[in-house]
């Protein structure tokens, strides 16, 4: 008997939930601003009921469904006329430790995990369709195909009990459902890496207008999602036996982001303006740059204007950058990659390549071609560092046709590309700090650098 006391609808303590007044407040505000995802934290579904979370992870794709329908149910409560037009999803964010990609396994199939990483590639923004509209030629009724996987799948036969015809059809798009998708390749962050090994990539799938084009290349991302095997198909053999793995996601967010999305807290503003006060500051913000190399103040301080940059002009006819770049040219073992590398690490967006390894295109944009056949753009390390710091360590060994490529982002801030039939221009707003050894490797007095 106390058993079946103890078993309750998940749905109706996801409502309960949904009932407190943090979550009220944010259905209600869906319908404000017209939105269907509700964010949800997983630390209060474990505080409110352990159990439940417990199962959120298990059965992430039962308990979702659930929690979707007491959402809903919430709304119609809150705003009824917005409910009926919009289907609310939940989306669980902030789960309690991130599972590492190179974990990820057979165990994790089917289960909800958070993982993090770096987005390295991003397919356009595609239309997919979830519920197709099929008219039979015969009759001319139309049946509703709910659509999963990869492949379109037309109706077995005619919905219609006199005709029962088992084709031929036709898809009507008009009567068809869409919904946005994207596909995201995401990759181990550097400091996650194991010593001696190369980093692990993953696919994640994003279905819904509200988490496609969140997140470009470049970006450190945190994704909730579900864990999916799928078995690759060889022409004329069939299905393989090893699967493939990828992530369904179901929340995105974009960790660190540029400091113009993020505002600064009411505490943090408070301290801006005292610090702004203090007749010292400029000689503190140099003093706090790499505090661990000694000396180099007058280095330092071009590093500290590199850093805040200045104030771009745009005028009728010409705009005029506002971010400067500095070269740094001194003899080996003079702590300038450390610099370089701390500025990499401290800046809001910045990326740190070395010379020697480093082409026009991994710099600039690559065009590449796709499985389909046609040709794709893929961003390089000036364009991913687009509004940051881009710090290319030995510029000096870098190939003369590679260094030219770079001095088009560094005038006008862009990259064109003219090749295999994309004719486009990308934005690379990016300061650039390089460095440099002199001539003949060290400083000769007698000559120039």
């Amino acid at each position: 008997m106390t058993e079946e006391l103890e078993v309750v609808d998940p749905q109706e303590r996801f409502l309960e939930l949904f009932k407190t007044e943090k979550y009220r407040q944010r259905i209600s505000q869906l319908a404000v601003s017209g939105k269907t995802s509700l964010i949800v934290e997983f630390e209060d579904i474990l505080t409110f009921d352990h159990r439940l979370a417990d199962k959120l992870l298990e059965k992430p794709e039962e308990y979702l469904r659930h929690a979707d329908n007491a959402a809903q149910n919430q709304l119609t409560i809150e705003a009824p006329e917005y409910a009926e037009k919009q289907k609310v999803i939940v989306r669980i964010v902030k789960l309690l430790e991130p599972t590492p990609l190179r974990k990820l396994g057979a165990a994790h199939i089917g289960k909800l995990v958070m993982i993090e990483g770096i987005v390295v590639r991003s397919t356009p923004v595609r239309p997919m369709v979830m519920r197709a509209a099929f008219k039979c030629r015969g009759c001319g009724n139309i049946t509703y195909v709910d659509q999963t996987g990869p492949f379109l799948k037309a109706p077995f036969a005619c919905a219609d009990p006199s005709c029962r015809r088992k084709g031929p059809f036709d898809f009507v798009q008009e009567e068809s459902t869409f919904i946005d998708s994207q596909d995201l390749r995401v990759q181990e962050r550097p400091e996650d890496l194991p010593p001696g090994q190369l980093p692990r990539t993953l696919h994640v799938k994003l279905v819904g207008s509200e988490i496609v084009d969140v997140a470009r290349p470049g970006d450190h991302v945190s994704i909730v999602g579900i864990v999916r095997a799928a078995a690759p198909t060889m022409p004329k053999v069939g299905k393989l036996r090893v699967f493939a793995l990828h992530l369904d996601a179901n929340s995105i967010e974009v960790l660190g982001k540029e400091p113009e999305a993020t505002l600064p807290s009411p505490e943090e503003e408070k301290q801006i303006l005292e610090l702004a006060k203090d007749p010292w500051i400029h000689r503190k913000i140099i003093n706090s740059i790499a505090p661990s190399i000694y000396g180099y103040d007058h280095i330092k301080e071009a590093i500290m204007y590199l850093l805040f940059g200045g104030v771009p002009k745009t005028l009728p006819d010409i705009s005029i950058r506002g971010e400067l770049n500095v070269l740094l040219i001194g003899d080996p073992g003079t702590a300038k990659s450390q610099l370089l590398q701390y500025v990499a690490r401290v800046a809001p967006r910045g990326l740190y390549t070395s010379g020697r390894g480093t082409t026009a295109a991994g710099l600039t944009a690559a065009v590449i071609r796709e499985k389909g056949g046609g040709m794709s753009l893929e961003a390089g390390a000036l364009v991913l560092a687009d509004k940051g710091i881009a710090c290319i360590d030995e510029i000096d060994k870098m190939r003369p046709e590679d260094r030219v490529a770079i001095h088009e982002a560094m005038e006008q801030h862009t990259v064109s590309v003219a090749k295999g039939g994309i004719v486009a221009t990308l934005n690379a707003r990016t300061a650039i700090l390089a460095a440099a050894n002199p001539a003949l490797g060290r400083y000769e007095p007698r000559r120039t650098i």
